[in-house]
């Protein structure tokens, strides 16, 4: 084999052996999770190579009550983990009919209550 081909391999054989080491030490410090759900976490993160690691460790830092991706050995995978959040105002309710009066006053055809 080419001095190549061994280097690129190498390279991913050590990432894939870094991220299945943090999806790890994500399920293990997560204390909330039941047994058989960290282990089969665990085993999904070792054994589909570089999916199932990146898969579990998306999936802690979204479910975790620890601040995940602040901790110091995620900083790799930081710009993975960026919009893990949902924007602070995902989860309200607008009113459709207030929404539309301030888009456009006077114009609506919904008669007001």
């Amino acid at each position: 084999m080419s001095t190549l081909t061994l280097v690129v391999t190498l390279a991913i054989a050590l990432i894939a052996f870094y991220l299945a080491l943090v999806a790890t030490i994500c399920v293990v410090r997560d204390r909330t999770l039941p047994r058989l759900t960290a282990i089969s976490r665990l085993l999904v993160s070792w054994l589909v190579p570089l999916l199932g690691a990146i898969l579990t460790i998306r999936v802690a830092t979204e479910e975790s009550t620890q601040n995940l991706p602040r901790r110091w050995w995620l900083w790799p995978l930081r710009p993975l983990l960026v919009d893990a959040a949902p924007a602070p105002g995902f989860a309200e309710v607008t009113d459709m009919r207030a929404d539309a009066e301030r888009i456009l006053p006077g114009h609506t055809l919904i008669p007001p209550p």
